[in-house]
């Protein structure tokens, strides 16, 4: 390949330059967002995203979104978020069905490269969040790989709480139900109440002991109609 195919190589890889638009994947585009989401953040749950963009189905198990930036026709960014009590392994729990549509989980957010400092992943957050917020949703959390610290500041700029790597987060939505988050021990957790109602009790700022009696504080507090305080 010579010089000039080269650079026709890369100018054609390389994300354009206008305008970005914030929307929902299409069918057919799933393969796009997986290679973007595999290439540079691993993707853990990409081949998920991909089956749900490409066949779409409606189901019982919450609110899912999938989400791209593009620009010039070119994918330049991609969020993925679901319910967290919509996932199988969650909802066979009991009572866990009942509380679909209260807790948001972020799946995967990227931006290419060439395409960041320029707000897209804020957009993709704030676009998802609006609309767990319209559909009455309480809470978005999610998880961020902690050798990657300058992620810290991302989140909390956009608005999230952060927990330390590998401290767990438990969220109580009032006596219903406990809902632990446990980070990969490389991993920090992120999250955010949109409404009230949920308490959060972060083992990160709390100790061993402190924590359990905290969680049976706020479920006391609930079954007895009293606001309990999140850590």
């Amino acid at each position: 390949m010579g010089e000039a195919a080269r650079r026709r190589a890369a100018a054609a890889r390389r994300p354009a330059t206008g305008e970005s638009n914030i929307r929902d994947a299409a069918p057919g585009e799933g393969q796009r967002v997986r290679h973007l989401l595999t290439r540079y953040i691993g993707g853990e749950d990409s081949d998920d995203a991909a089956e749900r963009i490409d066949r779409p189905h409606r189901s019982n198990d919450g609110l899912w979104i999938q989400l791209v930036a593009e620009r010039d026709g070119v994918i330049v960014g991609a969020l993925t978020a679901g319910d967290i009590f919509g996932k199988p392994h969650i909802r066979e729990q009991s009572g866990a069905a009942a509380m679909i549509g209260r807790h948001a989980e972020l799946s995967n957010l990227v931006v290419h490269p060439e395409a960041r400092g320029q707000g897209l992943g804020f957009r993709l957050l704030a676009e998802a969040e609006r609309r767990y917020m319209d559909a009455g949703y309480q809470l978005f959390s999610g998880e961020f790989v902690a050798r990657r610290p300058h992620l810290r500041d991302y989140y909390e700029r956009a608005g999230f709480a952060v927990g330390k790597p590998g401290r767990p987060v438990v969220i109580i939505f009032g006596s219903q139900m406990v809902s632990p988050l446990e980070p990969h021990d490389d991993a920090c957790l992120i999250w955010k109440c949109m409404r009230t109602g949920p308490t959060v009790v972060d083992f990160s700022s709390v100790s061993a002991a402190e924590g359990p009696r905290l969680i049976e504080q706020a479920i006391r507090a609930a079954r007895e109609g009293v606001p309990a305080d999140a850590s």
